[in-house]
């Protein structure tokens, strides 16, 4: 049994970024043998184990063949004779190909190092064209080493994918993952374009309402949400689709909601229906989903107007029945609270004409 690292830790070191996390490939091992040393295996078919300390993946070498269509469309063979080289023949890039032993000693069947040097994107053989996932992850990487070249003989292979049909059997669930994992969805939308099968996204574009955002790139929700609302006609049906999780969803929905008409509300002596209005769409009772949108709304230009909703957000959320009020029948609670709300948006508007 000897252990290797491979892929991405290698990669990224040789291109000077520090690993985001390790992954190992075992080779002359078992799935019996990995068990007896404590290891946790992800799932009951897939050869890939979890490090009882660690917590890092171990994967039994291994070699493939097409069995099927999309991604899961494989058969494994982990038999303990499968060489490291075999392992590294069936990974999608060249870059990603690398192992390192346990001496710190490169194995590199595939000149990986060579096409890091030269900044080139390229499959590492013929299976390449057999999963249609490489497509997504070329985009991804791509947009990740954007000064990196895709040789012409991977487009090739990407048009044969593309040919195949194959790109149609892919999930929701795994397009999402390498929109995800991607550092800017709109450049890898943008590459997917270039490469002939953005189609993969189901995106049905929408008419931009010329409002553009600034979200925190490193903050995966709020990148993500933005660019589903400005992306993406069909928010719910989208997100359905592949399988989005509701919080982006949702920060995506109440963006298109809600952001121009804050864009578009003027604090005046009688717009405090309209102010209650856009507040109740807002939905305060939700904190966190309202934090998050105040962050990825606010900017240079608009700060004013962001402290004057959230201001009176804040008098809303201090506002309190009075004793003999919360005895009253429920329909003569909520005409107290909308009265009172009325008089706390009256005032808050007066407060701010004041101080102009």
């Amino acid at each position: 049994m000897k252990t290797y690292l491979v892929g991405g830790a290698i990669r990224d070191r040789l291109l000077g970024f520090q690993p985001k996390e390790r992954d190992w490939v075992v080779v002359g091992s078992s799935p019996q043998e990995m068990k007896s040393r404590g290891f946790r295996q992800v799932g009951k078919d897939f050869p890939v184990f979890i490090h009882p300390q660690t917590g890092e993946e171990y994967a039994l070498a291994r070699t493939e063949r097409k069995s099927g269509h999309g991604y899961s469309g494989f058969e494994f063979d982990t038999d303990s004779n499968v060489t490291l080289e075999q392992d590294l023949e069936r990974r999608d890039l060249t870059i990603n190909a690398i192992a390192e032993d346990e001496h710190g000693t490169l194995i590199d069947p595939f000149d990986g190092q060579k096409d890091i040097e030269n900044k080139k994107l390229r499959h590492v053989s013929d299976a390449f064209s057999e999963d249609p996932l490489r497509v997504l992850r070329l985009a991804r990487f791509k947009v990740r080493f954007d000064d990196f070249e895709i040789v012409p003989e991977t487009l090739d292979k990407v048009s044969e994918i593309i040919e195949s049909s194959e790109l149609d059997h892919l999930t929701g669930e795994r397009v999402w993952l390498e929109m995800f994992k991607s550092d800017n969805p709109w450049l890898f939308r943008k590459e997917l374009t270039h490469l002939g099968a953005d189609n993969v996204l189901h995106i049905d574009s929408k008419k931009s309402d010329g409002i553009r955002l600034s979200p925190n790139m490193s903050n995966k929700l709020h990148m993500i949400s933005c660019f589903i609302h400005e992306e993406v006609s069909n928010i719910d049906e989208f997100c359905i689709k592949l399988k989005i999780p509701n919080e982006y969803k949702d920060l995506a929905n109440l963006l298109n909601q809600s952001k121009a008409s804050i864009e578009e509300y003027e604090p005046v002596k009688d717009s405090y229906e309209q102010l209650i209005d856009i507040v109740k769409k807002l939905d305060i009772r939700k904190k966190d989903r309202l934090k998050n949108f105040f962050e990825v709304y606010t900017n240079d230009r608009n700060k004013g107007k962001v402290y004057f909703f959230q201001s009176f957000i804040e008098k809303l959320n201090q506002f309190r029945l009075e004793k003999e009020d919360r005895k009253k029948p429920n329909n003569e609670i909520k005409k107290v609270i909308e009265h009172s709300h009325r008089i706390l948006a009256q005032d808050h508007i007066r407060e701010y004409l004041d101080n102009q």
